[in-house]
């Protein structure tokens, strides 16, 4: 028998098949066996309100019991009948928004020829459990490289033989796993939908080869996270972008590649007018010298996040009209700057903002490649990767596993690897298939398009999807996702003012505080100021089409609590319900999600940096246990998706006239 103990089970599986169920909702006609007529019993109470697993096993162990060889009592079971598949499908979707689904009819089949009178109890919980399975990965010896640190001899002594490394995984993830252990040398870039375990195999590649890897990810939350789930004896290499572009910059000055300067991530303070006087920048026609700065910044950055080896007119044609016609001056000063951000001599008071993507790109013109001793790269979230950072990635000699989801980059599009093994997952172990229709539909709308295959949901799993036609209608607990700050706000301030103390995403809290600074700040001295003033910046949000704004604002209670949220954002409160918005819900999961009717029609209107329709994919894909949106929700994303087409469109040949383009008639 398998030491591996299978994870704590979330779902229970009641003794009914759906043939069963069927015959009942529409004859009335209860099961034939004590053990079926157990799991009607059970699922007639579960499907109204919630119980406790522990509880819905002593109701199943004492109903076998009492069904029994005794007719009398299942009798009782009998129902009035006349429903159909609609009836059935309203039980099943309420069977598991409690956290209950059927077993499968192949398995229960099984138990029931076994024994029809006694509830088998953990042999069938275990036997419906079938996303996850024990699976064995060969990890074939390996060998230290010539390149390698005399002080990594002993760790790497232990690690040049083969390997047989056993866990639980579903098919896609065994499948990578060996592909990964076969090709340690190789760049792989692997695909996989939201909920599929990508953290999953990265603790498995480092269980089993401790030390030969390193873990790259966005942001220091996200790395102190993973170093939580990662066993203290494991020794582990983990880098945020900032400090793995830091470290293989530093290689690159110690190889001499780089002339002796060390770039490193830094962030400016000086103004743009001190900066553009020190480094001697010009005014060009009617722009000022720090205009001029500013138009520079933008074309460095889009250069930066494009595969161009060098800054040409599109870079230009957002911030300059007839970028084609007049662009050498701005050409000549972007380079400049360009110069300027990589001098010894001016960022020795950090002049200029440096990122990790001019970091990347910096690099890769010179060819550099990271540390080998650096072990195969596991890059977490690599859709968000600039071109520059694939392109030096890809020469690294120990090989490289590319984790992204392309339709979780909620900006632009997500460049492809120039040559890799391309691995796919779509299996959630999340997420129950109650889902897979509302995903399914929020990645048809998406550009990408579904050539890659369709998300899946567990089978074993139960998500319960619940339609509102009310927000006021969802739970006041879990996670609470919103489509626009002003929403948010209003949703905070309601929270508290009931008694709950919601907490505010960082990053939502940032741009909640962004956006209601200014009318804030008039709320505060609208008794000290002339009342036409106050009255001007409301008819101003009133324009803007900001009803719900003007609803907050209408009520001092109501903002006297948003205050109260804002404030007592200072420490993360012990609390049952978080708020954020859709762009910000990045690795998060949530038993409970709620999605608001902002989410689906965010971008109607107005324009936004994100894509709404992977905001709303990326929503969608964090809620375990239910999942709580509006019953016209798809409709709303369906529309947002055709007008943001339309208006991508438009800035399109907005563009292309700018720059002296004329289509051909």
């Amino acid at each position: 028998m398998s030491e591996l103990q299978h994870p704590v089970l979330t779902t229970t599986f009641l003794p009914l098949q759906r043939t069963s169920l069927a015959r009942y909702i529409a004859h009335g006609t209860p099961p034939q066996t004590a053990l079926e007529q157990a799991g009607l019993m059970a699922a007639q109470l579960c499907r109204t309100r919630l119980h406790a697993p522990a509880e819905i096993e002593r109701l199943l162990h004492d109903a076998c019991a009492l069904f029994a060889g005794n007719d009398a009592a299942a009798a009782q079971l009998t129902g009035s009948g006349g429903g159909g598949q609609l009836e059935r499908d309203a039980w099943l979707a309420a069977l598991a928004a409690h956290g209950v689904l059927l077993a499968p009819a192949q398995i229960l089949q099984d138990f029931i020829v076994q024994s029809p009178r006694a509830y088998p109890g953990l042999a069938l919980q275990q036997a419906c459990q079938e996303t996850l399975a024990e699976h064995g990965i060969r990890f074939p010896a390996t060998f230290a490289s010539d390149g390698e640190d005399a002080d990594q001899d002993q760790a790497v002594a232990s690690d040049v033989r083969a390997v047989e490394h056993h866990g639980l995984y579903t098919s896609e993830q065994a499948r990578v796993l060996r592909a990964i252990a076969a090709n340690p040398d190789e760049l792989i870039d692997l695909d996989g939908y939201a909920g599929t375990g990508k953290g999953h195999l990265v603790l498995a590649l480092m269980d089993a080869r401790p030390g030969r890897y390193t873990y790259i990810a966005p942001s220091r939350g996200q790395v102190e996270a993973f170093r939580a789930r990662v066993p203290a004896s494991t020794a582990v290499r983990l880098l945020t972008q900032i400090e793995f572009a830091n470290r293989v910059a530093q290689h690159a000055a110690r190889s001499g590649q780089t002339g002796g300067f060390i770039a490193s991530y830094r962030r400016s303070t000086r103004t743009p007018r001190e900066i553009a006087g020190r480094i001697g920048l010009q005014g060009i026609g009617g722009r000022s010298p720090e205009q001029v700065l500013l138009t520079a910044f933008e074309a460095i950055n889009r250069w930066c996040a494009s595969s161009a080896p060098r800054m040409a007119f599109q870079h230009f044609d957002r911030s300059v009209p007839a970028a084609m016609l007049d662009v050498a001056p701005y050409l000549a000063a972007a380079e400049k700057v360009w110069r300027s951000m990589f001098d010894a001599d001016l960022q020795r008071g950090a002049l200029l903002s440096l990122s990790p993507a001019h970091i990347g790109k910096w690099l890769a013109l010179r060819g550099v490649t990271p540390p080998q001793d650096m072990g195969m790269l596991l890059v977490d979230e690599a859709h968000d990767l600039s071109p520059s950072w694939k392109q030096l990635l890809a020469g690294h000699a120990p090989g490289v596993v590319s984790l992204g989801d392309p339709h979780q980059c909620l900006t632009g599009t997500v460049p492809r690897w120039a040559a890799s093994k391309v691995l796919e997952m779509h299996q959630s172990v999340r997420q129950g298939n109650q889902v897979d229709g509302l995903v399914n539909q929020a990645l048809a709308l998406d550009g990408l398009g579904q050539d890659s295959g369709p998300f899946v949901g567990a089978a074993d799993r139960a998500t319960g999807v619940l339609h509102y036609r009310d927000w006021s209608q969802v739970p006041g607990e879990g996670l609470r996702v919103h489509g626009n700050v002003v929403d948010l706000a209003v949703d905070a301030a309601q929270l508290h003012a009931h008694g709950l103390r919601p907490y505010l995403l960082p990053a939502s809290l940032r741009a909640l505080r962004g956006a209601l600074q200014r009318p804030l700040d008039a709320w505060r001295r609208r008794d000290g100021q002339p009342a036409q003033e106050w009255e001007r910046l409301l008819a101003t949000q009133a324009g803007h089409g900001q009803g719900a704004l003007l609803d907050l604002f209408a009520s001092a209670d109501r903002v006297q609590s948003l205050l109260q949220v804002l404030d007592d954002q200072d420490t993360p409160a012990d609390t049952r319900v978080v708020l954020c918005l859709a762009e910000h819900a990045k690795n998060l999961q949530f038993d409970v999600v709620s999605l608001s009717p902002g989410c689906f029609s965010a971008g109607q209107g107005a324009h936004i940096w994100h894509n709404p329709v992977r905001a709303v994919y990326l929503a969608l894909t964090r809620a375990r246990r239910q999942l709580h949106v509006p019953v016209d929700g798809m409709e709303q994303l369906q529309h947002t998706a055709a007008l943001q087409e339309q208006a991508r469109q438009a800035r399109r040949r907005e563009r292309q006239q700018a720059s002296g383009y004329r289509p051909v008639r």
